[in-house]
């Protein structure tokens, strides 16, 4: 039997059978897009799917040992409407569609139960997505925790003021976004110094004549939602008087967004008493955004991405519109230079949300590139509807070509 045994060891097929399950693992870059295909179809169905991400030992012997058997169980065990792949460069994880919380920690509890005695048992945890409670779902398993039948400790964190008032889908767990880009950091940190060391007498300018046009401070600070939909604060140019009501802006917020196939135009600011001497001017140019560039530097926004929306407009968003908060939010972006006032709201969070899933470094150039001829276009149709002239172009939504 000895020599049989040797034999079988040393027998190539069994290899190939060994690691053919290997084949039926999504590559990392492949399963994050599956993730974001669900996140979609849940957005729109309301239908929950579970993550389940099995995290390997940090020793690399063991976790040779432990994905062998892993991969096998994972394979062998999960539905054919399942997805099983690479989550990262040390995990695996299964995407269980149309299943629960409940469901998905009872699939991890039956995996590491089932491995062998000896092996590295991998670190397990349970995301929902969409998570009604704010916060994420994670359950951690282990040998221990499976002698108590279907028993999970779920301990989601508890809100904080930092995503107080934000919808609650825009607080999702880090699992279900993908990575930023490193390029884009450093795309960001250089040109933001570059421009506010060229535009610095520009910025002397506009607040000296902040200063004499009315009394009161030169910037403006508000809180705005930014990436995952975490608050910060942004940094503007006071265009408006000090102690303006925000009522009637909020208002007229709301009604572009229930509105449908309303145009996103911003309310008359030649004709709005708020609004300071020439404020509509550097509202229309985007002048009133240039300390934005300081967001930047602060990595709280990006040059290129969604405009960063207030906090009672974030609570209007439907479930679908939460996947803009995927990426930076930018001083323009793909729906800056695009239409813009000629779209509606629905076009808008279309647009940053085909941004964020077609993130790349030639539609960053491009993007900021095109931002200087839309703000000249916007001026231009500003004009016209200042001198009552019909812009025929305005009926007209301007077609993504990037």
């Amino acid at each position: 039997m000895a020599p049989i045994a040797f034999l079988k060891l040393i027998n190539p097929l069994r290899w190939f059978r060994r690691n053919a399950a290997f084949h039926a693992i999504h590559p990392a870059e492949r399963f994050r897009d599956l993730i974001e295909r669900e996140r979609s179809r849940t957005d729109r169905t309301g239908i929950r799917f579970s993550l389940v991400v099995f995290r390997l030992a940090a020793r690399k012997r063991d976790s040779y040992r432990t994905l062998h058997h892993l991969v096998g169980l994972l394979t062998s065990r999960a539905r054919t409407s399942d997805e099983v792949g690479w989550f990262d460069k040390t995990s695996l994880a299964v995407l269980m569609i149309g299943s629960g919380e409940a469901d998905a920690a009872k699939f991890g509890q039956n995996v590491i139960a089932t491995l062998p005695e000896g092996v590295a048992v991998p670190m397990v945890s349970v995301h929902l997505y969409p998570n009604k409670r704010g916060g994420e779902e994670q359950a951690r398993l282990g040998k221990e925790a499976v002698t108590e039948a279907g028993s999970v400790a779920a301990n989601p964190p508890t809100p904080t003021s930092e995503n107080a008032g934000v919808p609650e889908e825009a607080a999702m767990p880090s699992v279900f976004f993908r990575q930023l880009p490193l390029w884009k950091d450093i795309l960001d940190v250089i040109l933001s110094l570059i421009a506010l060391i060229l535009l610095s007498p520009l910025f002397l300018m506009i607040a000296v004549y902040i200063k004499i046009a009315d009394p009161g401070p030169v910037f403006f600070r508000q809180y705005r939602m930014g990436f995952r939909g975490k608050k910060f604060e942004c940094w503007k140019f006071r265009t408006m008087k000090v102690d303006n009501d925000a009522a009637a802006h909020e208002e007229y917020l709301k009604s572009l967004i229930k509105g449908g196939d309303q145009a996103m135009i911003k309310l008359d600011a030649r004709k709005d008493p708020r609004i300071i001497p020439l404020g509509w001017l550097l509202r229309q140019s985007g002048l009133d955004e240039l300390p934005q560039l300081i967001n930047v530097l602060r990595g709280d926004m990006s040059l290129v991405g969604p405009r960063p929306c207030l906090p009672y407009e974030a609570m209007e968003y439907d479930q679908w519109h939460a996947e803009r908060f995927d990426s930076v939010p930018g001083l323009t972006g793909l729906w800056q230079v695009s239409g813009k006032n000629r779209t509606t709201f629905k076009d808008m969070m279309r647009f940053d949300i085909r941004y964020s899933r077609r993130m790349s470094f030639w539609m960053e150039i491009q993007i900021l590139f095109k931002t200087f001829p839309a703000i000249v276009q916007q001026l231009r149709d500003h004009r016209a509807k200042a001198r009552g002239k019909p812009d025929e172009e305005n009926s007209v939504v301007e077609k993504e070509t990037t």
